[in-house]
């Protein structure tokens, strides 16, 4: 019985849910599946929509009528106006074209997808200014639902209107008031002037009406010249909208109906450009468009003040981050007050500025230590974001001198910073546009590892030299960065540091030597703990041997007051007994001949040493110039060996506490025991006196090995100067041989030379025969000067990779010089990136100070300037 019941009672959704009438829900299904169809297909398969032409707009509160005013550049894509005047950007999908259809019955079973639109309530009628429109009716109660769905005994229509004004054709704008005048002079006549149209509805007017022929040839586009497509005339605009409604009597073209009097067409065109009411409606409309008094033109009036202002605050910033940047200084104090002693460089700088400079006085005052609710464009943050902004367009000037180049060499170091990191340098060689050759820092890379593949990771592999000191890790045959390079790309040329090769070659002469001159260092340490001698000898570098130079310089000129101030030392009796026996053996050492000669020795080879090693280091010398100067450091140090009895000469006359005599001379001679069956010994021992023996086991010795190293560390530049060589001397050798060194260097680098080298260098041999200088970057300096880099492409492109090509890495060097003056003990918790920065902005300052920072300025003040309101 339960279930009886049960299965005759009505269920719940029966009950809140009225039953449909039959066939009405199936056509409302099939309805909505159509509509869904219809607007999911693309733009461009539906019909081709006209100017002109009334449809509804679909927006987010809805569809609305609206009129399509002009056509956009994309397929099917229209500027729609709605009845408010508000314009709306849509394509095909989101229009519905509005067409009438008389009263007629709805059935979906013979509706289609084409014409499935022609029924939606909203557009069942229109007419040529106006659009029609149902509005839904709820059912009554005698009859059903239909969602909607229009029918015969539909209500009646209610017209919106879509002003005529907006239309792009200026014959249908009708009577001018304020509103059609405002309308267009905040739109523009660009979207009115049809140049585009189709210019069959007139006689004879053409698309060359548009321009102005002047008198000295050149055309100048009419702006001011409409064309109505309805009735085939044109309009001015300026005179239409500002000229009065009543101007027929001054000008047809200002008038409703335009002007279509082709005959005269150019003559009137003219005189109407040049009338006087003409130029009045034309001073009407740029007072108009300029929009003086408007609320949003005094806005764009205040941001252009405020961002004025801004700039030139950042001007003084920007002209106080470069001050301190170049010379690596540090920013910030103990705080960031104005006027606290304490405050850091930068803030600092700004004051004293502001002592003379009115407007950063004022700024201060008023915006100084506000707080950081209102900006003041003087705060860290702001200091932060300049070096950022500034190093990267600093870094980025610098890589497209390096990209216009295309040729360069990579030099690598490796130096730990302050905080115990390692830090690997880059630094580019490049020969620039002028072509000079420069070195570029670019950036300092931290590194966990030295091994040499951890450090050719971090190495751009398509350059053309590398130049690495000569540690194992960077120069290694087999493991170094230079064979790994290499192996990427064979043309890569390694040069080994030649200022460092040389520094090494005294270190090994000096070590392999059996009687070596006192340290310098003992001495020095030892002068140290007197502080009223401390000047008496240079501090010595532990990494630069040419350091060296200086000390044996100072011993030298001043060997007598050493060995007196060492010889009051050790009389005084106020001094402790380590001191006063110190300073004795100091100057035993002193009084000993062997000495003194070998202070002279070293003193004449250093200096020279010195001389050549710094030359070494400059950016400009070449490689051929490199080897040369090393082989005539060769030859004169080589020379040295016959000139014993001028060292020694020098050396006893250089102070009265010399001996005159040397230590062996006075010593006993030692005699080995003769054993009965031992021959090998003579009867009759050949013994040297203390001057011979000191002469071949202390003098040669140096002298031989200073060459010896010379020669061997020097080889990988002659084979390197033997390919590029002959660029330097090509009017000194014959023309076969030019030509041979040409094809061997062109087989070298075959992807960099064409076939015609040897003949095209051969040429360019006889061109700068009368040329004073001759050099390398001379030559190519002529190419440049001259615009003949098209004449002579091959010998360009030879000449700026042999200067490419490094010599020493005294660049990188100077890198961990500016490394130490930036990130130092105060500023050891220094980020990378700031640390890249800021080096580079002090290494690089001669690009520096020529960048022009205004468009920084200019946007970054832009952005900013709504931060603060007057």
């Amino acid at each position: 019985m339960g279930r009886v019941l049960r299965s005759t009672l009505p269920v719940s959704s029966e009950v809140l849910r009225p039953a449909t009438p039959k066939g009405v829900h199936q056509a409302l299904q099939t309805l909505q599946k159509k509509q869904a169809c219809h607007y999911n297909v693309g733009a461009k398969s539906l019909p081709e929509l006209h100017v002109g032409n009334t449809v509804h707009i679909e927006t987010d509160r809805g569809w609305q009528p609206g009129l399509i005013v002009s056509k956009r550049d994309e397929p099917r894509s229209y500027n729609v106006v709605n009845e408010a005047g508000r314009q709306f950007r849509r394509n095909r999908r989101h229009l519905r074209k509005t067409i009438h259809k008389p009263t007629e019955t709805f059935d979906p079973a013979d509706e289609t997808h084409d014409n499935i639109h022609s029924h939606i309530p909203e557009a069942r009628e229109v007419t040529d200014q106006s659009v029609q429109c149902v509005p839904q009716q709820s059912p009554s109660a005698d009859q059903p639902e239909t969602s909607g769905l229009a029918s015969a005994s539909s209500p009646a229509l209610h017209s919106i209107d879509i002003p005529a004004y907006t239309s792009t054709d200026p014959g249908t704008w009708g009577e001018i008031n304020d509103k059609v005048q405002e309308y267009w002079a905040e739109r523009g006549l660009q979207f009115c002037q049809n140049m585009a149209a189709d210019f069959s509805g007139s006689e004879r007017f053409s698309k060359s009406l548009f321009n102005r022929r002047l008198v000295n040839g050149e055309n100048v586009r009419r702006d001011w010249l409409l064309y109505s497509p309805s009735k085939g005339a044109v309009y001015c605009f300026v005179c239409r909208l500002f000229g009065g409604n009543d101007n027929n009597a001054h000008s047809k073209f200002g008038s409703t109906d335009g002007f279509n009097d082709w005959k005269h067409a150019n003559d009137r065109i003219v005189e109407h450009e040049g009338s006087e009411l003409h130029r009045k409606c034309m001073l009407v409309w740029i007072t108009r468009t300029a929009g003086e008094g408007k609320i949003d033109n005094e806005l764009k009036r205040q941001y252009e003040t405020e961002s004025q202002y801004w700039s030139e605050v950042l001007k003084r910033v920007v002209a106080v981050i470069k001050f301190i940047s170049e010379r690596g200084l540090g920013f910030r104090g103990d705080n960031q007050q104005f006027g606290s002693p304490q405050n850091g460089n930068y803030l600092g700088c700004l004051e004293l500025i502001s002592q003379f400079d009115p407007f950063l006085r004022e700024h201060i005052v008023r915006f100084g230590n506000a707080g950081k609710e209102t900006p003041s464009y003087l705060s860290s943050t702001v200091c932060e974001e300049l070096i950022n902004l500034m190093g990267d367009k600093l870094l980025s000037v610098i890589l497209d001198k390096i990209r216009m180049a295309k040729y360069f060499s990579l030099i690598v170091d490796s130096s730990p910073d302050i905080s115990h990191s390692d830090q690997l340098t880059f630094v580019v060689r490049h020969v620039s546009e002028e072509g000079s050759t420069e070195e570029r820092f670019l950036k300092f890379l931290p590194i966990r590892s030295h091994t040499g593949e951890s450090l050719f990771n971090s190495v751009i592999s398509n350059c053309r030299g590398q130049c690495f000191d000569n540690a194992s890790n960077m120069s290694g045959v087999y493991k170094g960065v230079q064979s790994r390079i290499r192996e990427v790309s064979p043309l890569v040329e390694w040069v080994p540091c030649a200022a460092h090769t040389l520094n090494l070659v005294g270190v090994n002469a000096v070590n392999r030597c059996l009687v070596r001159l006192m340290s310098f260092s003992h001495l020095y340490s030892f002068f140290l703990t007197s502080k009223g001698r401390v000047q008496t000898l240079k501090s010595l570098s532990n990494t630069k041997w040419s350091a060296h130079a200086q000390a044996a310089s100072t011993l030298c000129l001043n060997y007598d007051n050493i060995f007196q101030s060492l010889q009051t030392i050790a009389d005084d009796d106020h001094q402790n007994l380590t001191t006063r026996n110190e300073a004795t053996s100091l100057s035993r050492q002193m009084e000993k001949l062997e000495i003194a000669i070998l202070c002279c020795v070293w003193n004449t080879v250093l200096q020279r040493v010195q001389k050549t090693s710094t030359q070494l280091q400059m950016v400009a010398l070449d490689l051929s110039n490199a080897v040369a100067l090393v082989g005539s450091l060769r030859d004169f140090i080589a020379d040295l060996r016959d000139q014993f009895e001028r060292f020694e000469s020098t050396a006893k006359n250089m102070s009265s506490c010399v001996s005159q005599t040397y230590k062996t001379d006075i010593q006993r001679e030692r005699r080995r025991k003769k054993q009965p069956d031992d021959s090998s010994v003579p009867d009759s021992q050949s013994t040297m006196t203390g001057r011979q023996k000191f002469q071949v086991c202390v003098f040669n010795v140096i002298i031989d090995k200073l060459v010896a190293e010379l020669d061997r560390r020097y080889k990988s530049y002659k084979d390197l100067e033997q390919s590029f060589g002959f660029l330097s001397n090509m009017h000194t050798i014959t023309s076969e041989e030019l030509r041979s060194n040409a094809l061997c260097l062109q087989k070298k680098y075959h992807t960099d030379f064409q076939d015609d080298f040897p003949d095209e260098i051969a040429q360019f041999k006889d061109f700068t025969k009368n040329e004073k200088s001759k050099s390398v970057v001379a030559l190519l300096q002529l190419l440049k000067r001259k615009n003949l880099q098209s004449v002579f492409p091959n010998v360009d492109i030879a000449l700026r990779i042999f200067l490419t090509l490094p010599v020493t890495n005294a660049s990188g060097e100077c890198s961990f010089s500016k490394l130490s003056l930036v990130k130092n003990h105060l500023r050891s918790s220094m980020l990378q990136e700031r640390l890249n920065h800021l080096t580079l902005m002090s290494l690089e300052s001669d690009i520096l100070q020529s960048l022009d920072f205004s468009d920084l300025i200019k946007d970054f003040s832009s952005r900013k300037s709504r931060k603060k309101s007057f």
